[in-house]
């Protein structure tokens, strides 16, 4: 196994150009299994990346927060998000996971980028200056900052946000699975996850029922795979956008 390059910068000064050569190291649950694949880590846990902070249409937390923090703090964090921080993975790694790190490896079956997504959550990078919506986040080739480093997030205070998923077992990761968030107005935000290398968002903008079961079943006509084949979730898919979008109906 080659050597290992270690370094924990004490300031965003010191981690950035450290961090154009090596990759940035949180909760380690990514890197630890492929740490024969690294020659540099940069350890960010000195870089007070961990907060949070509640402000009246947004909650700010750091890049570096952990999972299992996210499940625990109630109010003002929806229960939908903490739900999708809870299905994505088990105990042991949500006390190490970080939610930059998560998103930043995340695939097509992750409840929380589905569900950050949905939400319009936004990335923001270490000037402040810097900003990328999940959309944008996930769309990045091989997930590349060049050097850059995620900070914070962005996450919007919404009327309400639904999450629902279909698995093998309750706590497996998604075969389909479908995130609603609306301002209680009639707009509306709505994801798929189960599938892919990213979920996506579906083309919709009212909070109809019908119309997101359509579009859904329509986004996810093509989507089989190991796991399931596209016309199983294809009419999942649309089951559950009804579900979830019925749900500002009920706020």
């Amino acid at each position: 196994m080659k050597p290992l390059e270690y370094h924990r910068p004490k300031s965003m000064e010191e981690a950035l150009p450290l961090l154009r050569h090596g990759s940035p190291l949180a909760g380690g649950t990514w890197l630890t299994p492929r740490r024969a694949r690294l020659d540099r880590v940069v350890d960010l846990q000195d870089l007070d990346l961990d907060g949070m902070r509640v402000e009246a249409a947004h909650v700010i937390v750091g890049a570096g927060i952990k999972l299992q923090t996210l499940v625990e703090i109630g109010d003002p964090i929806p229960g939908a998000l903490a739900m999708a921080c809870r299905l994505e993975a088990g105990l042991n790694l949500r006390n190490m996971a970080s939610l930059a790190g998560t998103l930043m490896t995340a695939d097509g079956r992750s409840p929380l980028a589905t569900v950050l997504l949905a939400l319009g959550a936004t990335a923001i990078l270490e000037s402040g200056a810097a900003r990328l919506g999940i959309d944008e986040l996930l769309d990045l080739p091989g997930r590349d900052l060049s050097g850059r480093l995620i900070v914070r997030f962005l996450l919007p205070r919404p009327a309400w946000l639904a999450y629902e998923q279909v698995a093998r077992s309750p706590v497996d990761r998604p075969m389909v699975c479908a995130a609603a968030c609306g301002d209680g107005k009639g707009a509306m935000r709505l994801s798929l996850g189960g599938f892919g290398p990213r979920p996506i968002q579906v083309p919709i903008e009212r909070a109809d029922p019908g119309k997101a079961a359509k579009a859904a079943a329509t986004a996810y006509r093509q989507a089989g795979d190991a796991w399931a084949g596209a016309d199983y979730r294809s009419e999942v898919a649309g089951i559950l956008a009804r579900r979830v979008a019925g749900q500002g109906g009920r706020r």
